[in-house]
């Protein structure tokens, strides 16, 4: 009898310690990220509200780092999610090992961790952001590849009851989207001059959706010009901004917010839409007459869902001619673009639409990214045609993108030509089209139909300008041509395949 007594007790003992082991366990998942073991937001979120709620001495702190690793996408694109996964484990240990007695790190999601350091003193915060920052960019190998993946930091500090979780966290966010915006792999702290931006750019979110809704947002044209004729052989659409109080406002006001806060995409569709109406519109007035119609997109457009069906669905409401339409997509993005990006864009140019690249030049594309991207047009930065004629070094550069572009059977146009003189270089190197205020400024559509039939540039009366630059172009390609042949041998695109000098 006593030992049925005991052994009972010793199995409701047994069975009391694996309820409370179950009980650990759901807790800890309950409280932990299951990949890298880190706290979970709203364990993070209950310390910070306490840790608000103390009372303090004035010197004492509380300090939130958001951490944000660089290029992370990248990471899982290239060697998958996998990899990925053992990076964000790998990342999450070193940052832990970096942290003090009272501190705290979380993964908020994605690549995305956030530190709570709550006795902030004497520019603790600072000291912290920097080991982390030296931690995370050491070396990673994964998958018996070597990874160097670098983080950005945001920091914003405060005295315990000054402020509301919520409000120190979005000052954290605004300072870790402030060092993307000026290099990344840095920290930036929070300040009265991010303060204002960030005020700003509430504002600037708040009106633009209600202007995406109102018609605020039009459309203006620059025409693009035949250098040979003087004549407009297509436009590119720039959307403005009709603002109740502001008046007109330019795209750099507003397009970098509604890229950061997914607006891009209506916007996009909108400006792409009343373009491919209004190249209707023209396309009966010069009939016979061929116009092509240039319109920016940006990444997250082209990478939401449904962009191809989007954009087959406009092209059939306006029955616009899709070899007419040219989508621009800037460098910098070509030069991250993903496999699934660059999967679109080919879905794009097969449907019979063109495909550009802005801003040419102003990046580090390599020769095998530029030769596998479904583009047909190169568009040479404006920096570049500034200096055209007078800094040799522009020039160069400018007759070696033609080359470029001659060799790999791709279209140059040239953006921002403001002189007589860069024109006539541009035509004497074997450039046929461009765009700038030497021709036009960006019109609204009903001017377009007036100019249709104008020449915006006499390129025989520039005869004498045309010939010194071609002498001067001449001497320079001579110098150069062997190189490009050389630099192009590996694509197999020798300049021998086409002549230099045509378009």
């Amino acid at each position: 009898m006593h030992n049925r007594v005991i052994a009972r007790l010793e199995e409701e003992q047994s069975e009391t310690s694996r309820l409370r082991d179950a009980i650990d366990r759901l807790q800890y998942a309950a409280t932990h990220d299951p990949l890298t073991g880190l706290p979970t937001r709203e364990v993070l979120l209950h310390r910070l509200q306490r840790e608000l709620a103390r009372d303090a001495a004035p010197e004492d702190g509380i300090a939130i780092l958001f951490v944000d690793l660089d290029h992370f996408k990248r990471v899982n694109d290239s060697l998958g999610h996998g990899s990925g996964d053992d990076v964000l484990r790998e990342m999450a240990k070193r940052i832990v090992a970096c942290l003090g007695k009272y501190d705290t790190a979380s993964r908020f999601g994605g690549d995305e961790l956030v530190i709570l350091h709550p006795r902030a003193t004497a520019g603790s915060e600072a000291a912290l952001g920097a080991k982390i920052l030296a931690t995370t960019s050491e070396p990673i190998v994964i998958a018996r590849k070597e990874v160097v993946v670098s983080a950005s930091i945001g920091i914003a500090l405060c005295a315990p009851g000054e402020k509301t979780a919520e409000r120190l966290l979005r000052e954290a966010d605004t300072a870790l989207y402030a060092a993307k915006s000026r290099g990344r792999a840095r920290l930036q702290q929070f300040n009265d001059e991010l303060y204002a931006q960030a005020e700003k750019r509430v504002q600037i979110e708040s009106d633009l959706r209600l202007a995406l809704r109102a018609a605020q947002l039009f459309v203006v044209y620059q025409p693009q010009i035949s250098l040979k004729t003087g004549r407009i052989v297509g436009l590119e659409a720039l959307v403005r901004w009709r603002h109740p109080s502001r008046g007109i406002v330019g795209p750099d006001d507003f397009i970098p917010v509604a890229e950061e806060c997914g607006l891009i995409v209506e916007l996009g569709r909108q400006v792409l839409r009343q373009s491919c109406r209004q190249l209707a519109d023209w396309a009966r007035l010069a009939a016979g007459r061929q116009l092509a119609l240039s319109v920016n997109v940006s990444p997250r457009e082209v990478e939401a869902p449904g962009f191809v069906e989007q954009l087959a669905r406009i092209l059939e409401d306006t029955a616009v001619d899709p070899t007419t339409l040219c989508l621009e997509i800037t460098e910098k993005a070509v030069t991250g673009a993903t496999a699934d990006t660059v999967r679109v864009l080919d879905q794009v140019r097969r449907m019979g639409v063109y495909v550009a690249i802005d801003d040419f030049g102003t990046q580090h594309s390599s020769l095998t990214r530029l030769r596998d991207l479904p583009a047909e047009v190169l568009k040479i930065d404006r920096d570049f045609i500034d200096g055209l004629g007078a800094e040799p070094g522009d020039t160069a550069i400018v007759s070696s993108i033609l080359s470029l572009a001659f060799a790999m059977g791709k279209h140059p146009i040239a953006e921002g030509v403001e002189k007589r003189a860069q024109a006539a270089a541009l035509l004497s190197m074997g450039c046929a089209v461009a765009q700038g205020y030497l021709f036009s400024p960006p019109v609204a559509a009903d001017e377009v139909a007036g100019m249709l039939d104008r020449i915006l540039w006499q390129p025989r009366a520039e005869r004498t300008l045309h010939a010194a630059a071609l002498a001067a172009d001449v001497r320079l390609r001579r110098g150069h041509r062997y190189f490009i042949d050389e630099f192009l041998e590996h694509i197999g695109a020798p300049m021998g395949a086409k002549s230099a000098g045509s378009p």
